[in-house]
């Protein structure tokens, strides 16, 4: 219950800083970045300010209905509000952008990503195959034990792979987002790697 009632306090925290800035916002406000951190997607102020706020209310609403939900709660919960805080980190910055004031975007999202990959790797060996999350392929979802197994050694990739990340925040560009995205595919591919490592030892 703690952990929903931070979910909503951190939506209630975002749009009341919508609210409070709307009058001083221009008519037109970045929403988006292309890879050279250059704005490449506009949006009407009031769109701007309501769109991360209503993406944080319909994870909040869906995901709590999604089934099993109650038996991973803990875990999804505290994932569910380190992905909230990033939303509302986001949202700071198009705010920030709305005053004028530019902010280095992959000094932002590398590391919050990094951050997401990090805590999600510590919660994945309690997750079990009917979680809302996890590595779902052929041989995890078919064996329990490979289940386990393929999440607990695919965990410390997620985990080193997200404080690497994290790191990399201090890599100067453009090499920064070489590593950026080369953490992201050892990630991926070692997972799917594990779960037919151990799928094949099953059989």
């Amino acid at each position: 219950m703690k952990s929903n009632v931070l979910s909503w306090f951190i939506v209630s925290f975002a749009l009341i800083a919508s609210i409070v800035t709307y009058p001083y916002m221009p008519e037109l406000m970045a929403i988006h970045w292309d890879i050279n951190k250059e704005i490449d997607g506009l949006a009407n102020k009031a769109f701007a300010l309501l769109l991360l706020p209503a993406l944080m209310v319909i994870l909040i609403v869906i995901l709590p209905k999604k089934q099993n939900f109650q038996q991973h709660k803990h875990s999804l919960y505290v994932i569910q509000n380190v992905i909230l805080l990033s939303l509302l980190v986001l949202h700071g910055v198009t705010i920030t952008y709305g005053y004028g004031l530019n902010i280095d975007i992959e000094k932002v999202v590398i590391p919050m990503v990094g951050v997401i990959l990090a805590v999600s790797g510590f919660y994945m060996p309690r997750l079990k195959p009917d979680s809302l999350i996890g590595i779902k392929t052929a041989n995890t979802l078919a064996n329990e034990a490979v289940w386990k197994n393929t999440h607990r050694a695919a965990a410390k990739f997620y985990v080193y792979g997200g404080l690497l990340m994290i790191v990399s925040t201090f890599v100067p560009n453009p090499y920064q987002m070489f590593v950026f995205f080369g953490i992201i595919v050892i990630i991926v591919l070692a997972s799917v790697f594990l779960s037919f490592h151990f799928g094949k030892d099953q059989k």
